[in-house]
């Protein structure tokens, strides 16, 4: 895929979420979605220049949150990445104050994004003994639904956890 087409389906994408956004482009070398709101920035490059322009955009938006996209990415899988960025930096709780008839349309709509947070949520968390409540809470909701979870916790659906980065080995100790 070219760089320009992916520029236009992330610029799609990011309008489907009713973010707001700037574009700057780097004389063709990488097009940067900035989402201010939510401390995003989403970087469309060529995969070779990954390296060049990860550590340039760390000097101009450092402690932001960065997706990289790529004109050989899957772009289904990449909206869902950029989905949960946008949740880190609080979306979801916005789009519910912003938008709260159309919550419950997007959360069991045609890309079921209720059952794709949980099982974000039960993917991160990896079935470990210090996340036990929260996942037996996820998973009672997979089984009940998510319209009854709604009625009764509307904010459920607000947040998704950061990701582990590093495992510490004992013999790291």
């Amino acid at each position: 895929m070219l760089l320009t087409d992916v520029e236009t389906n992330v610029g799609i994408m990011l309008s489907s979420f009713r973010v707001q956004f700037k574009k700057v482009v780097s004389k063709g070398l990488f097009i940067l979605f900035v989402v201010e709101d939510f401390g995003l920035v989403v970087c469309v490059i060529e995969r070779s220049d990954y390296a060049y322009v990860s550590e340039k955009i760390n000097i101009l938006y450092p402690d932001w949150r960065y997706v990289f996209i790529s004109t050989s990415d899957n772009l289904i899988e990449e909206k869902h990445e950029l989905l949960w960025a946008l949740m880190r930096g609080g979306y979801m709780r916005w789009l519910r104050h912003a938008f709260p008839r159309q919550v419950k349309n997007i959360l069991i709509g045609p890309d079921n994004i209720g059952n794709l947070i949980i099982e974000k949520r039960l993917k991160t968390w990896r079935n470990k003994p210090k996340y036990k409540f929260m996942i037996e809470d996820n998973k009672s909701v997979l089984k009940n639904g998510i319209m009854r979870e709604l009625s009764d916790n509307p904010g459920f659906f607000d947040y998704i956890p950061e990701e582990e980065q590093g495992v510490i080995l004992d013999n790291d100790i």
